[in-house]
């Protein structure tokens, strides 16, 4: 069976003439149906193995996609157009009738005839989404609960869950998601839609910015944590996220309880600073965390990196007086703003994301409190110098924010670092610290983000930059070629005391001209390409082909070489010193 869903306004059908002899009678007039999910699927000649099995699955994925829509009404739309392979239509009638008694227990349901030619208008939500589109068979689907794979099944299962592949029809050429299959940086798979299988060039990127991201704040006298993925229902209906952000989140059950999918650190943060008592004296208290969280995103938003169902936070949290709160406001600013000039965006902004007044009752805290935010990350930006314009109704529930928007070599913006301000949440986790008089207080807290998403910021700096990365972050930083047969030992030995230099090194040892040689080396984007000829084996020097540079430059010695290079990396310089 293939389904094709679309989450619509509405939909009007009408049958005109019948298209199948055996079709039954139907009246000739308008149906209708608002605020549905509508289902147009194809019942194919693999279905008629097992038809009920193919129902049972039908209505799994239909419960899958509903839980993400606000709406109980669903429309079966037979369209077999969607296939050269359509089954029995006696079959096809009994799959769809089946299916339409299953989903009555749970839904309101209406479907259009079948064997009939029909007209329809649709009115969809967004844009029709086709990764919403479905797939599946009575061959790829168990019996039984418990009941293993035939070998033929498991076959079938396997090349289905293989052939992933970008089309990359509609991509432009800087992509991310080519770009990430043309180096093997990573790749999706619909067996976990929405998070990143990294491979081993993608994840020293990933390590890179980790790294780069731990010595700022280690820097910055922050105290690097980690809290649990799944907790308890009870700290989400304190922190406000179970009735403000519920439908966002992934929920399961642990001995008869509720639990959920972090979607943030925050309130596992918070659990942390209460476990034990604090002095005035620790304040500012500056904690990070590397968080894995999830969060529940229709498929048909998903966009490579830019848009994930799982991804890395690197989150941070300020705790602090009132006294303190506008210098460290400044110094998180500086911080936002000295990162991302490392990696050569020029051209930034910031944004003051306020409550909507409309909708009050969305937000926690009072008036006085969302005022005094307001005002105080705005001295903080008048006094910098900054430019920033207030977004009424951007705001998270918590808090105001202030976003960094950075544009990119494209002229595209994007918003990364973020810095919220929250008065709520100490409160409702009733944080306190002891002041100069021995009395409890309520900290002031302040969450920030520098990457965001490191999964996200990878995408954008790939096409930022085209792939052209800084040789710190290039997965390989030296790829070293041997001219003729004679110089393979040359090679080998140059590789090995550069990598025990620190160095990201690789060879080309093949049977490939040096000319082809050089371009694999260029299409993945390596920094620095050496040939070894028996020239330079003979001089004990090294020909340098600078990423970037049409002509190498000969007589390089081996030692001024591995200098520069490791000044270069150690720095994160954007330019090649060599």
């Amino acid at each position: 069976m293939r389904i094709l869903t679309l989450h619509s306004d509405y939909i009007k059908f009408e049958p005109t003439k019948k298209a199948l002899k055996t079709a039954p009678e139907v009246k000739k007039e308008a149906e209708e149906m608002k605020e549905c999910l509508v289902v147009f699927m194809s019942v194919e000649k693999n279905d008629e193995k097992n038809p009920e099995q193919v129902v049972d699955k039908l209505v799994s994925e239909v419960d899958n996609i509903i839980k993400q829509l606000k709406t109980s009404n669903v429309v079966l739309y037979p369209y077999a157009h969607l296939s050269n392979s359509l089954a029995n239509p006696r079959i096809a009638q009994e799959v769809l009738e089946k299916a339409e008694l299953a989903l009555k227990k749970k839904y309101s349901v209406k479907r259009a005839p079948f064997g009939w030619y029909k007209k329809f208008t649709v009115s969809c939500k967004g844009h029709p989404l086709a990764e919403f589109s479905r797939e599946f068979t009575a061959e790829t689907l168990k019996k039984t609960v418990g009941e293993d794979l035939t070998e033929e099944e498991r076959k079938n299962m396997l090349r289905d869950i293989s052939k992933m592949r970008i089309d990359s029809r509609k991509l432009k050429e800087n992509d991310h998601r080519l770009l990430g299959q043309q180096l093997d940086l990573f790749s999706f798979n619909e067996v976990a839609p929405g998070m990143v299988f990294w491979h081993s060039n993608g994840l020293i990127i990933f390590n890179e910015l980790v790294e780069l991201w731990r010595e700022l704040h280690r820097s910055e006298n922050y105290s690097e944590v980690s809290t649990p993925q799944i907790m308890d229902k009870r700290l989400w209906e304190i922190s406000g996220h179970w009735r403000l952000y519920k439908e966002n989140m992934f929920l399961t059950k642990y001995e008869e309880s509720d639990y959920a999918v972090k979607p943030m650190s925050c309130p596992g943060g918070m659990l942390i600073y209460r476990s034990r008592p604090h002095s005035y004296k620790e304040l500012p208290m500056r904690v990070s965390e590397l968080g894995k969280v999830h969060r529940l995103e229709l498929s048909g938003t998903l966009a490579g990196l830019f848009r994930v169902i799982q991804f890395t936070q690197d989150d941070a949290h300020v705790f602090c007086t009132e006294k303190q709160l506008e210098s460290e406001v400044t110094r998180i600013v500086k911080l936002f703003v000295g990162m991302y000039q490392m990696f050569g965006f020029k051209e930034f902004r910031f944004s003051l994301s306020t409550r909507s007044e409309e909708k009050k009752d969305k937000y926690l805290g009072s008036d006085a409190v969302w005022n005094n935010a307001i005002k105080t990350l705005s001295n903080a930006l008048n006094k910098l110098g900054m430019n920033f314009k207030i977004e009424p109704g951007e705001a998270k529930f918590y808090g105001p924010s202030l976003d960094l928007l950075i544009k990119d070599s494209l002229g595209r913006e994007w918003q990364c670092s973020t810095l919220q301000l929250d008065f709520n949440t100490p409160n409702r986790f009733e944080l306190e610290y002891v002041d100069e008089s021995d009395k409890p207080q309520t900290p002031i807290m302040l969450h920030h983000v520098v990457y965001g998403s490191v999964e996200r910021f990878i995408g954008i700096l790939l096409e930022h930059t085209n792939a052209n990365l800084p040789t710190w972050l290039s997965p390989v930083q030296v790829k070293v070629i041997n001219f003729s047969e004679s110089n393979v030992k040359a090679v080998e030995k140059l590789v090995k005391e550069l990598k025990e230099s620190g160095i990201r090194a690789e060879s080309d040892l093949s049977n490939k001209t040096v000319n082809y040689k050089v371009r694999d080396a260029e299409i993945m984007k390596v920094p620095y390409i050496i040939v070894i000829g028996d020239k330079e084996e003979e001089n004990k020097t090294l020909a340098v082909r600078v990423k970037g540079d049409k002509k190498p430059k000969f007589g390089v010695k081996k030692e001024e070489f591995t200098k520069k290079l490791l000044e270069e990396i150690k720095n994160r310089n954007l330019k090649h010193l060599i």
